[in-house]
């Protein structure tokens, strides 16, 4: 998932090199095998770089305004995800929760795995959330 502008800018980067990199000959002296390989190699990492860029860019322009989180591990995905729709920076989440930017980070690049329900609570307030949470009873 791409959380931030310098990822997004560093994935366009990396997205349009895969494509220069498809659009390229294949090398001489490759076996036909080899090379069709590298090509759906290289075109499966592009795809899933396509597929998070324009996630980030629907995010970005508020084309999401509503998230789900699948169990309670994915509520993390769900807070950086919020984050990017309101065009908060992981410093300004931070401001607003009176914590070090550096803080912010390590939530994010865990998914705030093993962070506390009550400073879960305190970032989805932070980000203006209203948060249902619905729990479905599976036979047996």
């Amino acid at each position: 998932m791409i959380t931030n502008q310098r990822q997004y800018l560093v994935s366009q980067g990396q997205a349009e090199r895969f494509r220069q990199a498809l659009a390229a000959p294949d090398a001489q002296g490759l076996h036909p095998k080899a090379a069709k390989a590298m090509r759906a190699g290289l075109r499966s990492q592009l795809d899933d770089l396509d597929a998070e860029i324009a996630e980030y860019d629907a995010l970005r322009h508020g084309h999401i305004t509503s998230l789900e989180a699948e169990s309670i591990v994915g509520i993390g995905a769900a807070l950086v995800k919020a984050r990017i729709v309101r065009n908060l920076t992981q410093k300004e989440l931070a401001e607003r929760l009176e914590l070090a930017e550096q803080q912010v980070q390590r939530y994010e690049a865990t998914q705030y795995r093993g962070v506390a329900a009550e400073r879960l609570q305190q970032v989805a307030d932070a980000l203006r959330l209203t948060v249902r949470e619905v729990f479905t009873l599976e036979p047996g």
